[in-house]
Protein backbone atom coordinates (compact mmCIF):
# COMPACT_ATOMS: atom_id res chain seq x y z
CA UNK A 1 0.00 0.00 0.00
CA UNK A 2 1.51 3.25 -0.75
CA UNK A 3 0.05 6.85 0.06
CA UNK A 4 -1.88 8.77 -2.29
CA UNK A 5 -3.79 11.80 -3.35
CA UNK A 6 -7.44 12.30 -4.61
CA UNK A 7 -9.00 14.76 -6.93
CA UNK A 8 -12.40 13.73 -6.56
CA UNK A 9 -14.60 16.26 -7.02
CA UNK A 10 -16.91 16.30 -3.56
CA UNK A 11 -20.18 16.11 -5.59
CA UNK A 12 -18.58 12.44 -6.97
CA UNK A 13 -18.42 11.30 -3.12
CA UNK A 14 -21.18 12.60 -1.81
CA UNK A 15 -22.50 10.13 -4.08
CA UNK A 16 -20.84 7.15 -2.77
CA UNK A 17 -22.77 5.44 0.09
CA UNK A 18 -20.12 5.86 2.94
CA UNK A 19 -20.32 10.06 2.18
CA UNK A 20 -24.49 10.32 1.10
CA UNK A 21 -25.87 13.65 2.91
CA UNK A 22 -22.76 14.41 4.56
CA UNK A 23 -21.74 18.15 4.69
CA UNK A 24 -18.87 19.35 2.85
CA UNK A 25 -17.01 20.33 5.66
CA UNK A 26 -17.47 16.53 7.24
CA UNK A 27 -16.76 14.98 3.87
CA UNK A 28 -13.27 17.26 4.44
CA UNK A 29 -12.38 16.71 7.52
CA UNK A 30 -13.07 12.92 7.15
CA UNK A 31 -10.04 13.23 4.34
CA UNK A 32 -8.12 15.02 6.29
CA UNK A 33 -8.31 12.76 9.55
CA UNK A 34 -8.19 9.71 6.87
CA UNK A 35 -4.89 7.97 5.28
CA UNK A 36 -5.50 7.79 1.06
CA UNK A 37 -3.94 4.56 0.23
CA UNK A 38 -3.08 3.31 -3.55
CA UNK A 39 -3.69 -0.61 -3.74
CA UNK A 40 -1.86 -2.88 -6.73
CA UNK A 41 -4.64 -5.47 -7.93
CA UNK A 42 -3.90 -8.51 -5.65
CA UNK A 43 -2.26 -6.16 -2.95
CA UNK A 44 -3.47 -7.20 0.43
CA UNK A 45 -5.59 -4.69 2.29
CA UNK A 46 -6.20 -6.26 5.53
CA UNK A 47 -5.84 -10.15 6.58
CA UNK A 48 -8.38 -13.13 8.31
CA UNK A 49 -7.35 -12.73 12.04
CA UNK A 50 -5.32 -9.48 12.65
CA UNK A 51 -6.97 -7.02 15.17
CA UNK A 52 -8.91 -4.47 13.52
CA UNK A 53 -7.60 -0.90 14.39
CA UNK A 54 -9.14 1.07 11.29
CA UNK A 55 -11.68 0.45 8.15
CA UNK A 56 -11.61 1.46 4.77
CA UNK A 57 -13.69 2.91 2.01
CA UNK A 58 -13.02 2.19 -1.29
CA UNK A 59 -12.22 5.69 -3.25
CA UNK A 60 -11.90 3.73 -6.67
CA UNK A 61 -11.67 0.46 -7.85
CA UNK A 62 -12.83 -2.53 -5.82
CA UNK A 63 -11.82 -4.96 -2.92
CA UNK A 64 -12.75 -8.64 -2.82
CA UNK A 65 -13.51 -9.95 0.80
CA UNK A 66 -12.75 -13.37 0.80
CA UNK A 67 -12.41 -16.88 3.19
CA UNK A 68 -9.29 -19.32 2.58
CA UNK A 69 -10.80 -22.80 3.82
CA UNK A 70 -9.62 -26.33 3.67
CA UNK A 71 -12.10 -26.02 0.81
CA UNK A 72 -10.15 -23.62 -1.10
CA UNK A 73 -11.00 -19.99 -1.43
CA UNK A 74 -14.29 -18.49 -1.11
CA UNK A 75 -14.96 -15.45 -2.23
CA UNK A 76 -17.80 -13.23 0.18
CA UNK A 77 -18.33 -9.78 -1.64
CA UNK A 78 -16.62 -7.62 -4.12
CA UNK A 79 -17.22 -4.37 -2.96
CA UNK A 80 -18.32 -1.27 -5.01
CA UNK A 81 -16.69 2.01 -5.36
CA UNK A 82 -17.87 4.51 -2.27
CA UNK A 83 -18.61 0.69 0.04
CA UNK A 84 -16.39 0.69 3.26
CA UNK A 85 -14.48 -2.40 4.52
CA UNK A 86 -13.14 -3.66 7.64
CA UNK A 87 -15.92 -1.70 9.58
CA UNK A 88 -17.90 -4.27 11.18
CA UNK A 89 -14.60 -5.80 13.17
CA UNK A 90 -13.27 -1.87 13.75
CA UNK A 91 -16.45 -1.48 15.75
CA UNK A 92 -17.06 -4.72 17.46
CA UNK A 93 -13.90 -4.89 18.88
CA UNK A 94 -12.63 -8.04 17.24
CA UNK A 95 -10.29 -10.02 15.07
CA UNK A 96 -10.95 -9.63 11.29
CA UNK A 97 -12.93 -12.63 9.85
CA UNK A 98 -12.06 -12.33 5.88
CA UNK A 99 -9.22 -11.37 3.80
CA UNK A 100 -9.59 -8.09 1.93
CA UNK A 101 -7.85 -7.64 -1.16
CA UNK A 102 -7.54 -5.40 -4.34
CA UNK A 103 -9.56 -6.92 -7.52
CA UNK A 104 -7.39 -4.18 -9.77
CA UNK A 105 -5.52 -1.09 -9.04
CA UNK A 106 -7.74 0.79 -6.29
CA UNK A 107 -7.56 3.47 -3.64
CA UNK A 108 -9.27 3.26 -0.20
CA UNK A 109 -9.11 5.83 2.49
CA UNK A 110 -8.09 4.11 5.99
CA UNK A 111 -9.85 5.61 8.95
CA UNK A 112 -8.43 4.25 12.14
CA UNK A 113 -10.79 4.02 15.21
CA UNK A 114 -9.05 7.56 17.16
CA UNK A 115 -9.74 9.37 13.95
CA UNK A 116 -13.57 7.99 14.01
CA UNK A 117 -13.49 8.75 17.29
CA UNK A 118 -12.56 12.32 16.50
CA UNK A 119 -15.03 12.40 13.93
CA UNK A 120 -17.69 12.22 16.68
CA UNK A 121 -15.48 14.75 18.90
CA UNK A 122 -15.86 17.38 16.46
CA UNK A 123 -19.34 16.95 14.75
CA UNK A 124 -21.78 14.40 16.34
CA UNK A 125 -24.90 15.37 13.93
CA UNK A 126 -22.86 14.58 11.03
CA UNK A 127 -21.15 11.38 12.53
CA UNK A 128 -24.55 10.16 13.01
CA UNK A 129 -25.14 10.13 9.46
CA UNK A 130 -21.80 8.54 8.69
CA UNK A 131 -22.41 6.36 10.91
CA UNK A 132 -25.44 5.11 9.17
CA UNK A 133 -24.20 5.19 6.00
CA UNK A 134 -21.26 2.72 7.17
CA UNK A 135 -24.25 0.85 9.11
CA UNK A 136 -26.08 0.26 5.39
CA UNK A 137 -23.33 -0.88 3.95
CA UNK A 138 -22.74 -3.05 6.68
CA UNK A 139 -26.33 -4.64 6.15
CA UNK A 140 -25.71 -4.65 2.24
CA UNK A 141 -23.01 -6.40 3.08
CA UNK A 142 -24.69 -9.24 5.52
CA UNK A 143 -27.15 -9.26 2.58
CA UNK A 144 -25.16 -10.51 0.34
CA UNK A 145 -23.48 -12.67 2.13
CA UNK A 146 -26.16 -14.34 3.69
CA UNK A 147 -27.56 -15.21 0.25
CA UNK A 148 -30.15 -12.47 -0.41
CA UNK A 149 -32.42 -12.20 -3.42
CA UNK A 150 -30.16 -10.48 -5.63
CA UNK A 151 -27.08 -13.16 -5.32
CA UNK A 152 -27.95 -16.41 -5.36
CA UNK A 153 -24.57 -17.68 -5.67
CA UNK A 154 -23.60 -17.09 -2.65
CA UNK A 155 -25.88 -19.58 -0.93
CA UNK A 156 -23.86 -22.36 -2.38
CA UNK A 157 -20.66 -20.45 -0.88
CA UNK A 158 -21.93 -20.96 2.89
CA UNK A 159 -23.07 -24.09 2.42
CA UNK A 160 -19.59 -25.26 2.32
CA UNK A 161 -18.75 -23.29 5.70
CA UNK A 162 -21.51 -25.64 7.02
CA UNK A 163 -19.63 -29.00 6.01
CA UNK A 164 -21.62 -29.09 2.47
CA UNK A 165 -24.74 -29.78 4.90
CA UNK A 166 -27.77 -27.08 4.25
CA UNK A 167 -27.68 -24.40 6.51
CA UNK A 168 -29.97 -24.25 9.33
CA UNK A 169 -31.86 -21.08 9.95
CA UNK A 170 -29.88 -18.86 11.84
CA UNK A 171 -26.49 -20.52 11.25
CA UNK A 172 -25.73 -17.86 8.84
CA UNK A 173 -24.84 -15.28 10.46
CA UNK A 174 -23.34 -17.07 13.59
CA UNK A 175 -20.89 -18.01 10.44
CA UNK A 176 -20.65 -14.19 9.34
CA UNK A 177 -20.96 -12.48 12.67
Amino acid sequence: MTPCTTDIPLEVLRSMSAFGALSDAFIERLLERGQLLWLRKGETLYRKGEQADCFFIVMEGHVTVYDDTDLGRHIIRTTDTGESVGFPAMIGLRPRLFTGEASCTCSVLRISSSAFADLYDWDQQQFAIFFMNLSRDMSRFLRYSAGGADTPRVSAVLADYADKRPLQPGLRWSILT
